[in-house]
């Protein structure tokens, strides 16, 4: 087994120093640096007038901004680093929900993130931890690390799309990592084995969001084909949980040296590109291609980082 210096400097070269250890840098949760520039795009007027439309856009100017939006999407999310950061979205909350909401629709299909329907999730530090109760989740923490990747306690299929509104963000932590699906198997090649078994299926928790009578987990690999394309769905914490069930046969050797692997892969990856959402930015993420994940982060009592979330099936 490679250690994290090893992974680097066999597939990233110089892009992480050898000396580098990233378990630490993570813990520091202090990035300022941005990788995210390669992605951001200043939104246009079509955009900017299609969001922010009072009333009803007609058909010409919606149109005319998913027109302009795929080409984007195509360019930064399905060619690229599957990432695309619009500028310029107002943090007015309700302007913002609305702005979101109506991005989404041009996309396609927003999906209900928990049982009882909510299509927009405010993303804040609730006080909890992953595995608090039966309904805690990531996004409802201040921790860092875990790079997952959304809806994993869903069936298949996933959602393929998800956003990210920054409203507030804090001030001390809070960057987001992503690591690409493509390069995550290329690291991964050198172990057969672990491709494999991570193609095999896993329980993942519910958190709760199953109907009553329902397992409480869904069962499901960690690498799949959706849209004849190779995915992911990933949340390590969740797979514990799953597998901790009664109704769950525990964790193989074999599936935890291949979970312990692939962590010890995406955290030497997760490396290459960090970067910070600022206020009045709107992300568009890959969520079939991407794990990400966040920095801790810590809020103070007049200023607290806030996110607004949505997820998407793609229109055909």
């Amino acid at each position: 087994m490679f250690s994290n210096a090893e992974i680097a400097s066999r597939y990233l070269g110089d892009l992480v120093p050898n000396s580098f250890v990233p378990s630490r840098a993570l813990a520091e949760s202090t990035y300022e640096s941005d990788g995210f520039d390669i992605c951001r795009v200043p939104t246009s007027d079509t955009l900017r007038t299609f969001l922010l439309s009072e009333g009803e856009p007609d058909s010409e100017q919606a149109s005319a901004a998913r027109h302009e939006l795929f080409e984007l999407l195509r360019h930064y999310v399905d060619d690229g680093p599957g990432l695309l950061v619009l500028t310029g979205i107002p943090v007015d909350i309700d302007l913002a929900e609305a702005a979101l909401l109506r991005l989404t629709s041009l996309l396609g299909e927003p999906l209900p993130q928990n049982r009882e329907g909510l299509l927009v999730k405010k993303v804040r530090d609730r006080g909890t931890a992953i595995g608090e109760g039966a309904r805690a989740r990531y996004s409802d923490s201040r921790f860092g690390g875990n790079l997952h990747t959304d809806g994993v306690e869903a069936p298949l299929p996933a959602p393929e799309i998800f956003t990210l509104l920054c409203v507030r963000q804090s001030e001390q932590g809070g960057a987001l990592q992503v690591v690409h699906v493509r390069d995550l198997v290329r690291a991964l090649s050198e172990w057969p084995e672990v491709l494999e078994t991570l193609r095999e299926p896993f329980h993942f928790d519910r958190r709760g969001d199953q109907e009553p009578g329902e397992s409480p987990t869904v069962r499901k690999p960690v690498l799949f084909m959706q849209r004849e394309r190779q995915a992911i769905a990933y949340l390590r914490s969740y797979i514990e949980l799953g597998h901790k069930h009664s109704s769950s046969p525990p964790l193989t050797d074999r599936q935890c040296r291949a979970l312990d692997t692939l962590d010890r892969v995406v955290e030497t990856l997760a490396l290459t590109r960090v970067g910070k959402l600022r206020e009045g930015e709107l992300a568009i993420f890959d969520n079939l291609s991407l794990l990400h994940g966040r920095t801790e982060f810590r809020d103070n009592s007049t200023h607290t980082r806030l996110l607004l979330r949505t997820w998407i099936r793609l229109s055909d």
